[in-house]
């Protein structure tokens, strides 16, 4: 019998209805949206499915569709008992909703369910209302005298009266004044006999309350606050100060979880931050698709990691475009740019085989040309550049074969000789790799970006701002006027135009900061009056300043 009743679904329901049995195990994995909607429609409210039937909703809730089942059971209107004041926010009863009503009307600034220092829990407790540096105000549900005259009491009652007492014990510590609102009036004795009682708490605390008559003080509808748009959120962030998503979580819960609830999240956060001129985060949940991205980047002709960076900080992208390839979508920009790994690219030789079959004249029509087919996929989109290019590189007319033979071979030789080069460099440590680039001449890093692989291969390096450091520490700087004003004239340049000509050649001159007038105004002017010369730089280049 056990096992029939199990098998008839309606059966099982009705005696579930009629007799309190519980429900039977559901095979929830084969429920669809329509099946679970119709489930839910059983219930008049989140609260309700999730008391009367637990099981399905930590199921609903497994599968991922609990979101999406509450907001579609909230827009639709089916789920309509909760309570939103005039000012938009939830309110747990009809009694605490009137008393927020009562001072919107009467235009009485007042914090909803403010936090309170008292704290038992890893969370504090909270208040019903706090008017700022006024008072506190606390809606009590019902009070120990008041039990008395009720019965069936919920099976809460005993510990709200316990958190009664410690709010009421920690209001006293506190010295904190507070006013204790009595709703058991408003359900025993009616609505007009409890705005008097409400009006009289605020009046023993030299406060007065708006004429009830013309306001809606009762009134409330589940739309105020449900049917929400994005516009009513930021216009209540602005109104209430909120300047971040997590504000509304501190500030205003009831409104968060409404958020949350209408799939609105990203849309606010994203509509704040444009509001305060900030720029917004993409989550991972958030991001755009990979190939979007890199859609943009070909429009945009980004093929450098360091071109997508700048463009990103410049807002190039929308905003839930991720700044790092690497840590957002886990594929290096290599793999990123070129669509494929490294590894899948010809070789060098083989790739200059197939390029050098065009019989392209220049770089130009290399760029120029359609990389269209298959066989295209194969040549680094890049083939020079230092991150991404080819390790052998040596210049365009040798990739593109517009050299002799004795020039690619020449070329070829300087490659294996800077290869070699470098591979030196990655052993060394960084006083020793500092003493061997002073050696060759390369006593600071203006020189050195002239030899572009290696730079490059320096900047990689864990030690590069330690080494680049020492390398600049081998010219002294100049860091007083009349230290330029001795050098300037020791190397008779008189005017800016020249210095700015003949410092990248002259060490002495490169201790000077390239705008000496920083060290103090007028340097080339003292220098010319020293000489006899005019004061008016009349040989001054804009173009070199």
């Amino acid at each position: 019998m056990y096992n029939e009743i199990g098998r008839r679904k309606t059966l099982r329901t009705r005696l579930s209805d009629a007799r309190g049995w519980r429900r039977g195990v559901e095979n929830w994995e084969s429920y669809k949206l329509p099946d679970w909607l119709n489930l839910c429609e059983q219930f008049t409210s989140a609260g309700e499915f999730r008391n009367s039937y637990g099981a399905a909703q930590s199921a609903a809730r497994n599968l991922g569709l609990w979101p999406e089942i509450e907001k579609l059971m909230v827009d639709s209107g089916k789920w309509s008992n909760q309570l939103y004041g005039i000012d938009g926010r939830k309110y747990a009863s009809r009694p605490e909703l009137i008393v927020a009503n009562w001072l919107h009307y009467s235009k009485i600034e007042y914090i909803s369910h403010p936090k309170l220092k008292l704290q038992e829990t890893s969370k504090p407790y909270r208040g019903d209302f706090q008017l700022p540096k006024v008072a506190n105000i606390e809606v009590f549900m019902f009070s120990k005298d008041r039990v008395k005259c009720r019965t069936n009491l919920p099976n809460w009652s005993k510990d709200y009266l316990n958190n009664r007492q410690k709010k009421e014990l920690y209001y006293e510590t506190e010295g904190l004044p507070f006013i204790a609102i009595e709703a058991g009036i408003y359900r025993q004795h009616g609505y007009k006999r409890y705005l008097s009682h409400i009006q009289q708490e605020f009046i023993n605390l030299g406060l007065e309350l708006c004429d009830p008559t013309n306001f809606p003080i009762e009134y409330s509808q589940h739309d105020l606050g449900i049917n929400w748009a994005l516009d009513d959120f930021i216009n209540y962030a602005q109104t209430n100060n909120i300047q971040f998503l997590s504000h509304f979580q501190e500030k205003a819960q009831d409104l968060y979880n409404l958020i949350k609830i209408k799939g609105l999240r990203k849309q606010v956060r994203v509509k704040l931050d444009e509001l305060y001129a900030r720029r917004s985060i993409a989550y991972k949940e958030e991001l755009r698709p990979i190939e979007d991205v890199r859609a943009d980047c070909l429009r945009l002709g980004i093929i450098e990691r360091s071109q997508y960076e700048h463009a990103h900080q410049k807002g190039l992208f929308p905003t839930d475009t991720p700044y790092s390839i690497l840590q957002s979508y886990g594929i290096t920009w290599f793999e990123f740019i070129n669509g494929r790994k490294i590894d899948d690219f010809w070789a060098w030789e083989t790739a200059k085989q197939f390029v050098r079959s065009f019989s392209f004249q220049s770089k130009t029509e290399f760029e120029k040309h359609p990389k269209t087919g298959s066989d295209w996929g194969f040549i680094r989109k890049s083939p020079s550049a230092p991150s991404g290019g080819y390790t052998e590189w040596t210049s365009w007319p040798d990739f593109l074969g517009n050299v002799s033979h004795e020039e690619q071979q020449a070329n070829k030789d300087k490659v294996e000789s800077n290869n070699k080069f470098i591979a030196e460099f990655i052993t060394l440590d960084t006083a020793t790799a500092v003493t061997y680039l002073k050696k060759l001449g390369l006593e600071n890093t203006s020189k050195l970006k002239g030899m572009t692989r290696l730079y490059a291969q320096l900047r990689n390096r864990p030690d590069w701002i330690q080494l680049r450091d020492m390398l600049a520490a081998r010219i002294p700087k100049v860091k007083t006027p009349s230290e330029a004003i001795a050098i300037l004239m020791f190397e008779k340049c008189f005017y800016f135009s020249d210095f700015i000509a003949w410092r990248e050649s002259n060490p002495n001159l490169q201790r000077i900061p390239k705008h000496p007038d920083r060290l103090g105004k007028g340097v080339f002017e003292l220098v010319r009056k020293a000489v006899g010369l005019p004061a008016h730089d009349a040989k001054i280049r804009s173009s070199l300043s």
